[in-house]
């Protein structure tokens, strides 16, 4: 069926995976006494959407500033546009693996803060980047020592210029993995806190800046090469955000705030 037959074959697999989670969801809280009155809180409901409504235009923003950025790549080739869509699986393979610990630290933070254990947040904090440590060493090395076999598992040989712009993306980002892995976990932090603004302030400056120094960076080089130095620049300036906003929180060692 083509591509088509991808476009279904994700909708089935992610539809049989809804359905089976809302049947476990429902047997499991079936289980759970309960009057009628307390089975919906509007109350509950609001708080629960000042949290998740942020979440939502944050990942609904990336998803339209990566098109963007796309768009940008394009206009290089169809040769830069394979390397980078190659690239981008495995550096997508290393983002993937640091949002999941940040996510970790939001239920981790949220139950401390909620228990007034503010100390085990910032210890959970530091537990976090010895654990980003474990993955980002071996990682950058292997992507900055054997990018080219790597992205061998993803495209085809035959294109020399294909295989040098995804080996130039992997080479710029790389080094910059201990950096946005802090700032996936400050960002977590900052949710379990509920300090919502400060966590979309600080996600919206990295994804604008990303964005907007693909554009002007590969006009002035006029090569693709200032879009993949965009992403560490917007990276470290994000998670300097981050960690100023994850600063003024109790949880972080600030108790004016």
């Amino acid at each position: 069926m083509g591509i088509a037959g991808t476009a279904w074959a994700t909708f089935l697999c992610q539809g049989v995976s809804c359905i089976c989670s809302l049947v476990l969801i429902f047997k499991r809280l079936s289980t759970i006494p309960a009057d009628n009155a307390a089975r919906f809180s509007r109350n509950l409901l609001k708080k629960l959407s000042v949290i998740a409504v942020p979440s939502i235009l944050q990942q609904s923003f990336i998803s339209i500033g990566n098109m963007m950025i796309q768009g940008c790549i394009n206009s290089f080739g169809v040769s830069v546009a394979a390397g980078y869509s190659a690239a981008v699986k495995l550096n997508n393979l290393v983002i993937t693996s640091f949002t999941t610990i940040g996510n970790g630290m939001s239920n981790f933070s949220a139950q401390n803060i909620g228990a007034n254990q503010y100390t085990r947040v910032r210890e959970g904090f530091w537990g976090g980047i010895k654990l980003i440590l474990l993955l980002c060493i071996p990682l950058s090395l292997s992507y900055l020592c054997f990018g080219n076999y790597l992205l061998l598992l993803f495209m085809d040989a035959s294109s020399d210029k294909a295989l040098e712009a995804g080996r130039q993306f992997l080479q710029i980002l790389s080094p910059f993995y201990f950096v946005i892995s802090v700032k996936l976990i400050a960002d977590g932090i900052l949710r379990g806190a509920g300090a919502m603004w400060q966590f979309m302030a600080a996600t919206f400056s990295d994804l604008i800046l990303r964005v907007v120094l693909a554009f002007l960076f590969s006009s002035i080089c006029n090569a693709a090469t200032g879009i993949w130095c965009a992403w560490p620049v917007g990276w470290c300036i994000g998670t300097g955000i981050s960690i100023f906003f994850y600063r003024r929180l109790p949880a972080g060692g600030n108790n004016r705030s």
